[in-house]
């Protein structure tokens, strides 16, 4: 339907543009709008996802993040990079809404990876601190325009894995998620209570443990 509206737009200010050129700029200005407006507002897909709540922890989440960081930096795996951001609820950055600090990890070792991004965080709940990191999937703008072209998903291969594509990508989470583990572990034989009791699983399509 998006498509649609945008095709008809621009077909329409090419037609224009041959007999009045206000016009045709018009037409093109709305389909180039409805664009920016819809990659503007696209909300990352989560595809991954774990978490966990840990008892009488309130005020160690700068710890976990720290460590986590620590660890995955340790771990010298290619082109990650790992920022720490107040990011908004669409986990992108805002001041319409309420933030949140989060440790996001890129893998920028290539441009389909770029997309996925690993949002990590450490919230106090009560006495207690919610820990969780969520593996998340959006494009960015070029590649959203790009998809907008008649046949470009099929020509670039942008929005599709193959088995390479998904055991990089595993091995990417997988490597983050151990090290988030092994920091949350930490903390609980700070506070003297039981690893083996977390459940390490993840939810989504990867499955990691």
């Amino acid at each position: 339907m998006l498509k649609s509206i945008i095709y008809t737009l621009v077909l329409l200010g090419l037609f224009f543009m041959l007999a009045s050129f206000t016009a045709g700029i018009f037409f093109l200005g709305m389909a180039v709008l409805i664009i920016a407006i819809f990659i503007s507002h696209k909300e990352p897909e989560i595809l991954e996802n774990w978490s966990s709540l840990i008892g009488g922890a309130q005020g160690k989440g700068n710890q976990i993040m720290a460590t986590t960081k620590e660890l995955v930096a340790s771990t010298k795996v290619p082109s990650v990079e790992m920022v720490e951001e107040s990011v908004g609820p669409e986990l992108s950055k805002t001041t319409l809404y309420s933030t949140r600090k989060f440790l996001i990890c890129v893998n920028k070792i290539g441009l389909k990876f770029r997309s996925y991004k690993i949002f990590i965080n450490a919230n106090d709940y009560g006495n207690n601190l919610f820990v969780s990191w969520y593996l998340t999937h959006k494009p960015d703008w070029w590649e959203t325009l790009m998809l907008l072209m008649p046949g470009a998903k099929q020509i670039l291969n942008l929005d599709s894995l193959n088995l390479f594509d998904r055991q990089d990508l595993t091995a990417y989470v997988t490597n983050v998620h151990h090290c988030f583990m092994e920091a949350v572990e930490g903390l609980l034989s700070e506070l003297k209570q039981d690893p083996s009791k977390i459940d390490r699983k993840t939810k989504g399509f990867l499955g990691i443990s």
